[in-house]
């Protein structure tokens, strides 16, 4: 098991470099690639009574921990979230000065399925565009002022995590279909293999050769998943928090310098992770440690 483990690892080394934009111009192949990787790593792990599928993934780094994942089942009952949530239906519902509302911005009209169009690559603006720039655009379109991004304005994650909660069970379908969408697909893996910071750390040396371990008392999440459950409610924030703020948390915990928050590379970032999700399902916003 050991050999084959090393082997793997080996392979993805090899098959997507830990430093600079990988060769590769096929994405659906990386991300193969990925699954292969972690289903040889994992997949004879049990999980709720059946081997560890590659679905199971959504559920992040309780699949490897009955204990904490009993835990996580038993907090979604009464959610410490459910008052955002009610918070977030109440913004995305609040008439702007103007009159209209959120559902009048073109393709908002649909809460059920609204989260999981995004991110996309927007060929006619050349740029990677999220859920976050999606609704600060609504508002601005509507001369309301636009939210701050990276979970500095609770308001933008209140209503993001309705959305999300809305979109449960749609799953994740990001599309490269541009050279646009290819380049920005590479900056995002650039920006997860690449080492930074006083502690020279990746997000693949944590979330993808780590996977399953623990650093202190924390459990290691792989990429795949990392997407379809935020926001999440983190108990060591006791707060909601965005997929960007996490983002922003995660540069700062290696010591390295935080991209602005909502900017090209991290979106680029969520379009590269969201691609290694596609095919799961949404199920934000979640507990989380």
């Amino acid at each position: 098991m050991k050999n084959k483990l090393l082997t793997t690892t080996l392979f993805l080394a090899l098959a997507v470099p830990f430093t600079g934009v990988s060769a590769s111009t096929d994405p659906e192949a990386d991300r193969q690639a990925l699954v292969k990787y972690f289903m040889d790593a994992h997949g004879s792990t049990k999980f709720e009574g059946h081997s560890l599928k590659i679905e199971d993934f959504r559920f992040g780094s309780n699949i490897f921990d009955p204990d904490k994942m009993s835990q996580f089942k038993g907090s979604e009952e009464f959610p410490a979230y459910l008052d955002h949530l009610e918070a977030g239906e109440k913004l995305w519902k609040k008439p702007f000065a103007n009159g209209k509302t959120y559902a009048r911005c073109p393709g908002f009209n649909d809460t059920k399925t609204l989260r999981a169009k995004y991110p996309l690559f927007d060929d006619g603006r050349g740029e990677v565009v999220n859920l976050d720039q999606a609704i600060n655009e609504c508002r601005t379109a509507n001369d309301e002022k636009a939210y701050a991004f990276g979970g500095k304005d609770k308001d933008m994650t209140k209503i993001l995590a309705y959305l999300a909660n809305e979109s449960r069970g749609q799953k994740i379908n990001v599309t490269i279909n541009s050279p646009g969408a290819l380049e920005a697909y590479k900056l995002g893996e650039m920006v997860f293999h690449t080492r930074r910071g006083q502690l020279n750390q990746s997000c693949s040396n944590c979330h993808v050769s780590s996977a399953g371990r623990r650093i202190r008392s924390e459990l290691l999440s792989p990429i795949v998943g990392h997407t379809t459950h935020f926001p999440s409610y983190r108990s060591s924030a006791n707060d909601l928090v965005s997929l960007q703020q996490r983002y922003v948390g995660c540069l700062e915990s290696v010591r390295g310098y935080a991209f602005p928050a909502n900017g090209k590379e991290l979106k680029a970032l969520e379009f590269y992770e969201s691609f290694m999700s596609n095919g799961l399902e949404i199920d934000g916003p979640a507990m989380r440690p």
